[in-house]
């Protein structure tokens, strides 16, 4: 069970929380749709939600940050939904692994096996080399401290340009943080019936 449990909105304890819930739910839907489940049936949102519905003002500009992200050219969705796993599997965050894994299994050509390897925190064989390198700078970004070695960065702009670039590290950080609240959280992966 989750330290910060999923509450419906009528139990959200200020007017605040409440709005933050029905702005976090609208954009949440129009990103996420039924890819994987953010939102139980009562309506209760789960993942990272309960925290962000917590502190909404923080919730919601971070919620409209990813929705930024995606405004910036170069980054192939099979590259973002790589770096994102690579990203997950380093830090456990098994909420952000179940429901990245459903994206990545809907929305790219990355196969079921790759996107489980990538899952257990391992480079499959046979990714294009985007998704190779995002694979690659999401792991020494997640795992290794200093600066990112210059071939890693000259190997990401030939593969996907000066702005796929940028946007590949602001993804990996922005999971990065995702993945650190689901963990302080305990958030668990739902069951299909909530």
């Amino acid at each position: 069970m989750s330290r910060l449990p999923p509450l419906t909105r009528d139990k959200l304890s200020s007017p605040e929380q409440q709005s933050g819930h029905d702005e976090l739910s609208e954009l949440a839907g129009k990103a996420f749709g039924d890819k994987f489940i953010w939102k139980r049936k009562d309506g209760a949102m789960v993942g990272p939600f309960p925290a962000l519905i917590g502190a909404p003002e923080a919730g919601v500009d971070m919620i409209k940050l990813v929705g930024k992200l995606a405004t910036i050219p170069g980054l192939p969705a099979d590259a973002k939904e790589t770096a994102i796993l690579s990203t997950g599997a380093h830090y456990k965050a098994l909420y952000e692994l179940y429901a990245h894994g459903n994206v990545a299994a809907q929305t790219t050509g990355l196969f079921t096996e790759q996107v489980e390897q990538i899952c257990d925190g391992k480079k499959p064989e046979g990714l294009n080399e985007g998704c190779s390198v995002a694979y690659d700078i999401a792991k020494h970004l997640s795992s290794i401290p200093g600066p990112l070695p210059k071939d890693l960065w000259d190997r990401s702009t030939k593969a996907l340009g000066k702005d796929g670039t940028l946007a590949l590290v602001h993804y990996v950080g922005m999971y990065a943080y995702t993945c650190i609240i689901l963990n302080a959280m305990d958030a668990p992966v739902p069951k299909d019936d909530e």
